[in-house]
């Protein structure tokens, strides 16, 4: 008996938090369904959820619109510390090292306080696919990202007027955050997800959010696989992203959005958005903040744009 294939289904999202401002709505909206579109051709030509998140993710991560890549909020001393976050199920390729460490039917890797990486996420693949780990930091995160090809650039190639701008905009005053992220299930039963920041405007130097922790702002297993946004220590503390993917085994995926959240906001406080797929090809989300973009792809609707 021929095995059903499934369908391909994404849902990304930009970040949640303050509304934008208005001028910036149709050209966010513009980059929202571009890195969609990125990640529907990977899905729909066969390709891997893996290939088509982290697709997604380096066309959020290379506009100025995003806290991500180019466009990363700045530390308190106006600097870029990046962090990101991959992972796969199931994970077909083996990393075999001297120490004999190999890399399993569960993919994950991660960076953080990285400042010289153009894309993030592909230093996170990088340290999933060649190293034996999960997290690398800094600059030893930064020379494996070149040695496995990744682009590197000056940190100050990263700042953006527009990062300057709300950088000296919020100091002492409510930091603001935001991330990218995508999740995906594809034609062979894979799901990914991935997530990239720059984190919160003003933040101590050396902090690191939820979007480098596996669990918290990444996660994914055979039932399903989600990302968050939002302030990240809240997210840390609940494991908003392992939660929302064990509620999702129990219940739709839209509903299992709404429960974490709530949960996140009773026991942790903080604003937060989440997104999941389930290994149905089932899409949920929720946010607690003012706004939240987010496009989805399914083969039934294509891709579209919600300002939540």
């Amino acid at each position: 008996m021929t095995r059903r294939a499934n369908s391909p289904v994404l849902i990304i999202h930009g970040g949640a938090g303050v509304r934008g401002p208005a001028e910036e709505r149709p050209a966010r909206r513009r980059a929202m369904i571009e890195a969609a579109e990125r990640g529907r051709a990977i899905l729909q030509g066969g390709g891997s959820a893996l290939d088509a998140v982290c697709a997604a993710i380096v066309a959020m991560e290379d506009s100025p619109l995003f806290n991500a890549g180019y466009g990363s909020a700045l530390n308190a001393e106006g600097e870029v510390e990046m962090d990101a976050s991959v992972m796969v199920v199931p994970f077909t390729a083996v990393v075999t090292r001297g120490d004999g460490a190999s890399a399993g039917t569960i993919g994950a890797g991660a960076v953080a306080g990285v400042r010289r990486i153009r894309n993030p996420i592909q230093a996170a693949r990088a340290v999933m696919t060649q190293t034996p780990h999960v997290l690398m930091i800094g600059t030893a995160a930064e020379r494996l990202a070149a040695r496995a090809g990744c682009a590197l650039c000056r940190p100050d190639e990263l700042i953006t007027e527009r990062a300057r701008a709300r950088w000296q905009n919020y100091m002492g005053r409510e930091p603001q955050h935001g991330t990218v992220g995508a999740v995906a299930l594809d034609l062979h039963g894979q799901l990914a997800a991935a997530t990239s920041t720059g984190g919160i405007t003003g933040k101590m130097p050396g902090r690191v959010g939820d979007s480098a922790i596996i669990g918290a702002g990444t996660f994914a297993d055979r039932t399903g696989a989600a990302s968050a946004t939002g302030m990240g220590e809240a997210i840390m503390k609940t494991t908003l992203c392992r939660e929302v993917v064990r509620i999702a085994a129990r219940t739709t995926p839209g509903r299992a959005a709404v429960v974490a959240i709530r949960m996140m906001e009773e026991s942790a406080g903080g604003e937060a958005g989440v997104i999941v797929v389930d290994r149905r090809g089932r899409l949920g989300y929720a946010h607690n903040a003012q706004a939240m973009d987010i496009a989805t792809f399914t083969p039934a609707d294509g891709i579209r744009h919600h300002n939540l």
